[in-house]
This record gives C-alpha cells, sequence and structure tokens, in this order.
C-alpha cells in the first residue's frame, strides 16, 4: 500500500460542507464581531486542512489555499494557527524542492515563533529546516537547526510523552546521518545512541532496528568490529519480514567487505541476495551481485566472482542496460585468469627444468677429471639455466603483448564509457540512500498528517446550527446566554483544532471538551436532555492520555437518534472506568434503543466508521470491535440503548 494520506467519505464531505457554512455566515449583514470572528476562524481551518491534503497530493493549489488560512486566521487574530500554515507552505515547498521559498516560510514561522517565545514551534520549525539542509545536502547547517530543536525537550524524562520520545530519535537520527557524511563518527555513533535509547522506550521494532543499522555502520567506522556485529544481530532479531532482513544482511555484507572479513561478508551478501530473489527485488539484486563480484574477486574466489559478473551483467540486461559497458570488466577478469593459469605453467616448467639441470650437474661432475672441467661444466650449467630463464620471460611477455593487443582497441573506449558508468553508479547510489532517508522523512510527515486530519469530527451541520442559534440569541436580546454559549463554542472549536497537532490528550482535556460539546448540544435541542459524565475514582485524568474525540460521534448518536421521539426527561450517561488495567467508554441513553429499520442502521454504521478508522490507525488492530446493546427493562421492554468499547491510552505517572 502506497504512503498517499487517504481520506474517508466522512471526512471529504465535511470539509466541502464547511465553505458553504461559512461562506453564507460571512456574506451575512451586521453580524456580531464574536460571530464573525467564528466564521473567519472556520475559513481558515477549511482552507488549511484543504492545504495539507493538496500537498500530500502533489497539487499546486496548495499555495493558494495555504494564503487563504493565514488571510482569515490573521483577520481572526488567531495568530499561532497562522504561524502553522506558513509552516506547512515551507513543507510544501521543500517536497517539490524549490529551496528559496521553503527556508522563506520557514524562517516567517521562526520569528513569530521566536517573537512570542513559543518553544514548541520553535522546536519544530528548526526541525524542519534541519531536514531541508539534509534534502541538500549541508550537513553543518542541518547540524546547527536540528540542534535547536533539542531545548524543547530538555525536561524530565517522566514529562516526556511518547511522541516527544519519536521526535527526539528523529532529530539525534538526522543530527547522528550528519556526521557520518562529515566523517566525524565518533559524535555521529553517540547521537544514534541516543536516538536508540528513545525510539526503544517507544517499543517501535521497525525504527529500532534501523536504528541498529546505523549504530552497526559507525561502530565499524570506529573500528569495533565485534560490537558492529552485536548490532546488526539485534537489528536481524527484530526483523519480521524478508524485506527488512534482505536490508539487514546487505548491510552486514557492506561493513565486512569494507573491513575486508570476506568470509562473513560473502555469507550475509548470499543471504541477502536470496531474499531479493525472492522479493523480486531487481534493483536490490543488481547491487547485491556487484558486491559480492568485488568480494570474491578480492578474496581470490575468481569461479564465484565470475558468476556474480554473469549474473550481474543478466541482472542489468533485463533492465535494458548495455552489455557493452561490462566488456572492459569482462576483460580484465578473463586476463587475471589466463596469467593465473600460465603463471602455473610456468613454474611447473621451471620445476622440470631444474630437475633435468641437477641430473645433468651431477653426471657431468662424476665424469669430471680435474677442477677446471668441473668448474667450465659449472659455469656451462649456470649460463644455460640463465639463459632458459631469459627466455621463458620473453614468451610470457610476448604471450601479455599478445592478449593486449587483442583488447587494446575495445579498452580505449571502453574505459572511457566504463568511467562515466562508474560515476553514475556512485552518484545514484548516493541519491538512492538521500531519497531514502526524504522517504522515511516523508513517510514520517504523512502518518503525523492522517492522524491531525483523523481527529476533527465535528458535524458541519452541528457548527452551522449551533451559529444560527446564538445569532437567534442575540437578535432576542438574551446576551447572557448569547456570551455563555458563545463562550463555550469557541473554546470548543479552539480545542479541537489545537489538539489536531496532538495524537494523545490527557483524559481531563478529553472530559473538559465533551462537556462543552453536550452543553451547546442541549442549547441545539432545547434543553429536552440531561447529561452525566462519571470517571471511576481509581481514574487519574491527568496522567492518562487517549486519542481527542473518539468518544464525540456515540454521544451525537445517542442525542440525535437515540432520543429522537424524546421532547423531554432525556438523559445521556457517560461512563469511564478500567477494568483488568484496560480503559473503557460507554454511553448510555434512555431513548427508544437499536433497532433493525435501515435509517438507524445506517447512522449507526457511519459513526462507527469514522471512529473505527481512527482506533485502527492507532492499534493497528483492523478487528477492533465497538459494542451496541439494548438496554432491557425488567418487564423486557427496551428503555434505552448503550454503546462501549475499549480506549487506547499511554499512561504516564
Amino acid at each position: 500500500m502506497d504512503n498517499t494520506i487517504m481520506l474517508s467519505k466522512a471526512h471529504v464531505a465535511y470539509y466541502n460542507q464547511l465553505l458553504p457554512v461559512f461562506t453564507k455566515g460571512l456574506a451575512m449583514p451586521n453580524l456580531h464581531p464574536k460571530v464573525k470572528q467564528i466564521y473567519q476562524f472556520a475559513a481558515g481551518v477549511y482552507y488549511y486542512n484543504t492545504a495539507k491534503k493538496e500537498t500530500s497530493e502533489g497539487n499546486k493549489n496548495a499555495p493558494i489555499h495555504f494564503d487563504e488560512a493565514i488571510k482569515y486566521w490573521k483577520a481572526s487574530k488567531d495568530y499561532k494557527p497562522m504561524a502553522l500554515a506558513l509552516v506547512g507552505k515551507g513543507t510544501y515547498y521543500r517536497h517539490i524542492a524549490d529551496w528559496p521559498n521553503t527556508f522563506k516560510y520557514f524562517f516567517e514561522a521562526l520569528k513569530f515563533y521566536e517573537s512570542i517565545h513559543n518553544e514548541s514551534g520553535i522546536s519544530t520549525v528548526n526541525m524542519e529546516i534541519g531536514t531541508a539542509c539534509i534534502a541538500q545536502q549541508d550537513w553543518n547547517k542541518a547540524i546547527v537547526h536540528l540542534k535547536k530543536a533539542l531545548p524543547y525537550y530538555d525536561v524530565p524524562e517522566s514529562e516526556l510523552r511518547k511522541s516527544d520520545r519519536h521526535s527526539l530519535a528523529v532529530i539525534h537520527n538526522n543530527i547522528g546521518t550528519s556526521y557520518t557524511r562529515l566523517k566525524n563518527f565518533t559524535e555521529a555513533h553517540n547521537n544514534f545512541l541516543k536516538a536508540y535509547y528513545y525510539i526503544k522506550k517507544n517499543k517501535d521494532p521497525q525504527a529500532e532496528s534501523i536504528i541498529l543499522v546505523q549504530l552497526a555502520q559507525s561502530s565499524s567506522e570506529l573500528g569495533k568490529l565485534t560490537e558492529s556485529e552485536d548490532y546488526l544481530k539485534r537489528a536481524l532479531d527484530l526483523c519480521n519480514d524478508d524485506i527488512s532482513r534482505q536490508g539487514v544482511y546487505g548491510s552486514a555484507a557492506r561493513i565486512n567487505y569494507k573491513n575486508k572479513n570476506y568470509d562473513k561478508a560473502a555469507e550475509y551478501g548470499e543471504l541477502s541476495y536470496s531474499l531479493a530473489k525472492k522479493n523480486k527485488n531487481i534493483n536490490s539484486q543488481s547491487g547485491l551481485t556487484s558486491l559480492l563480484y568485488k568480494i570474491y574477486k578480492e578474496s581470490g574466489q575468481y569461479e564465484k566472482a565470475l558468476k556474480m559478473h554473469e549474473a550481474n551483467i543478466v541482472i542489468k540486461d533485463s533492465t535494458n542496460l548495455e552489455a557493452s559497458k561490462n566488456e572492459l570488466v569482462q576483460q580484465e577478469l578473463k586476463y587475471q585468469f589466463e596469467k593465473k593459469e600460465l603463471q602455473q605453467k610456468i613454474l611447473q616448467q621451471k620445476k622440470v627444468t631444474a630437475v633435468e639441470l641437477e641430473a645433468q650437474k651431477k653426471m657431468a661432475l662424476e665424469t669430471s677429471k680435474n677442477k677446471l672441467a668441473r668448474q667450465q661444466l659449472v659455469y656451462d650449467f649456470e649460463k644455460k639455466q640463465l639463459n632458459q630463464k631469459l627466455a621463458q620471460e620473453k614468451k610470457v611477455a610476448a604471450i601479455k603483448l599478445i592478449s593486449e593487443k587483442k583488447t587494446a582497441v575495445k579498452n580505449n573506449w571502453l574505459i572511457a564509457v566504463s568511467s562515466v558508468f562508474l560515476l553514475s553508479l556512485l552518484g545514484a547510489y548516493f541519491y538512492y540512500r538521500n531519497n531514502k532517508q526524504k522517504q522515511a522523512i516523508t513517510v514520517l510527515e504523512k502518518n503525523q498528517i492522517k492522524q491531525k486530519l483523523l481527529i476533527t469530527q465535528m458535524n458541519p451541520h452541528f457548527i452551522f446550527n449551533s451559529i444560527q442559534n446564538i445569532r437567534s440569541l442575540i437578535n432576542s436580546r438574551q446576551n447572557d446566554d448569547a456570551v455563555n454559549y458563545l463562550g463555550k463554542f469557541s473554546k470548543l472549536t479552539r480545542q479541537i483544532l489545537e489538539h489536531s497537532n496532538q495524537n494523545y490528550i490527557s483524559l481531563a482535556e478529553e472530559v473538559e471538551m465533551l462537556e462543552n460539546y453536550l452543553a451547546i448540544q442541549q442549547l441545539l435541542y432545547e434543553n429536552k436532555f440531561t447529561f452525566n459524565i462519571r470517571i471511576e475514582e481509581n481514574i487519574d485524568t491527568e496522567s492518562i492520555f487517549l486519542p481527542p474525540m473518539l468518544a464525540q460521534p456515540y454521544i451525537e448518536n445517542a442525542i440525535k437518534h437515540g432520543l429522537s421521539n424524546t421532547t423531554e426527561n432525556g438523559k445521556i450517561d457517560i461512563h469511564y472506568y478500567l477494568k483488568e488495567e484496560k480503559l473503557y467508554f460507554e454511553v448510555t441513553d434512555n431513548g427508544k434503543g437499536f433497532g433493525t429499520d435501515e435509517k438507524i442502521s445506517n447512522h449507526k454504521s457511519l459513526a462507527m466508521t469514522i471512529t473505527k478508522e481512527r482506533l485502527v490507525s492507532y492499534t493497528k488492530n483492523k478487528d477492533f470491535i465497538v459494542q451496541t446493546n439494548n438496554v432491557i427493562a425488567s418487564d423486557g421492554t427496551i428503555e434505552g440503548a448503550k454503546v462501549a468499547f475499549e480506549v487506547p491510552y499511554i499512561y504516564e505517572s
């Protein structure tokens, strides 16, 4: 599955309906200033989320809609969201490598955050600038800005949230990567260790495995080969699929090859190559056969080297690369084998000649009658041996000259072509490494954007009806009630936008949002129901963190459909409780209960679909169950409905 953000139909409908709501609202005459401010705020929300979606899709209209969001938020004096839109616009330009505009909008946002001393915003923008510098391969500037992102997290470790630890791991990993490119392997290794420390606490095996490979490479560069091997084994233990294992085996092969540990390099390389063939990964197969060729050639295993070289040629042919570019390598390999064979023959000839000369020498000495004759014989034998040696050397030189003449014409142009090819290969390798890193960063950004977009669940009809009711109160001169409900509605809308930047909020914050939401619903439904929110005594609402607004669709369903036949004395009961260390949410109404008619089923299904999409995203469990039951009285009649589900949460003491 690709990494493009896919919005549900419900979310697309929500943002599409916001446009006529605030357009119609802003066109009304004699608007109260606070009501106008709410419409302007809603317009900013619409254009900001539209631009974020367009950024993920590569739509060129994204900057235009970011500008609209900035305009409306500036008019409504919502300056923090305005700075957020500046960051979003810079991120769009980074995706298309428009670096002047990238840094222009990042630094505009940075100046604003610094002017109001917003440490969170300063950290976020410096992290974005550092990431952009990495994409430009400006390693020194990347380190400077990434380090500026760290002070925000300089708090007691007990206060760090899971998302904070993830951000720290990303920052230190990127700093380590930058130091690696600057050949400062000590600093690189130290930062990889810090990244590993934080990511291990988050229990994220995939990210942990990636950082362990980085630690293995930096340990190897520092000469700590045993430590490097240990990191690779630990990374391999965390792999749960063939693609991950293939990557770790490939890294292990390259590290051992660099350290001239050819046996282990060949072992890991063959394992990675086998998985690449199994996964039908042509690019990996090409790189691994090239690596194995070098390993076998440099370790003197020429038959295996030739086999890998031939496999590499076949792979490159299958991807439409010209076989002629590899002719020089083939000729060199052939020459090495011919030379080795010739040297063996010459050695054998030397042995035979030495034996013959020794036998002749002994015979001559035995038959020699005087010292002079013996000396003359020795001299003759030595001269003959020298002449034979010279003749053999001339023969070797002649054979070599003939071989060189045959390949000279081809080698002249193949050397030039191969040089260009090797340079292109090196460039492609570094581009591949850099692109993989940018893809990893993009995946992280897109996953974070997806979580933020899934948080906004308020019904646009609810927003419009709320504003219309508040306006009616103002027109009927019920000013105190209008200001009261306007404050609750404004606070609820702001809470939702502010929490859209967070994956988790405290249970206390969640309950506060629900209270505001239910108070506004009472106004919409003319106080035909009361509500009660119960929290078990053993729950610390400040220490439990959960995804925001999970409960809202079910509460809305209970009010809108559960109490649809109720004109007064309606009741909504909300209950949070712990059972076997699991947190549960439960909402009960005293309405007509769940029926079998299609209309009720459809409304119930929509609420479950919206929430289930978010719950699946957090829990990675596609079979997540939401329990729905009727409340049965003692006489067997239905006296209401109940919905309950387990809430994913984080406990931080």
